[in-house]
């Protein structure tokens, strides 16, 4: 039985400064700005990943990847015909608020051309956010 609680829409403006280091990985996806996914997105991310790395592997090394957002808000929506009060309303989505600076992948054992094809195809997906790319020297 999983009960979650209906939080506060809350934004954060500043830069992150816990998860904005590689820390499993040799390169990363870091976003750039202040932005929200909700768990369809997340849930497609990964589908997307698991269906472009599936067999793709480096002399006997298994190619790896991290996926470091967790999600922790949930969205509430109140039916468009319903008069001001009585509650909040019903939960429709999670969704976690990512701030700028935050690292939301990490991959090892990839070769740089295939990092780059995966790196365009998030850029697509995500759209009006700024990712970049980094690495491990």
């Amino acid at each position: 039985m999983n009960i979650t609680k209906k939080s506060h829409k809350t934004y954060l403006k500043s830069s992150s400064y816990t998860r904005h280091i590689l820390r499993f990985g040799t390169y990363g996806f870091k976003i750039m700005s202040t932005v929200v996914l909700t768990t369809e997105q997340i849930q497609s991310f990964n589908r997307i990943l698991l269906k472009r790395t599936r067999n793709k592997t480096i002399s006997s090394k298994t190619c790896k990847f991290w996926s470091l957002v967790q999600i922790n808000k949930a969205l509430t929506k109140l039916s468009l015909e319903s008069r001001m009060g009585k509650g909040k309303g019903s939960i429709y989505t999670e969704a976690v608020f990512l701030r700028s600076g935050s690292i939301i992948y990490e991959f090892k054992n990839y070769k740089k051309h295939q990092i780059i094809d995966l790196f365009n195809l998030f850029k697509k997906q995500i759209p009006r956010t700024k990712l970049k790319l980094v690495y491990k020297k």
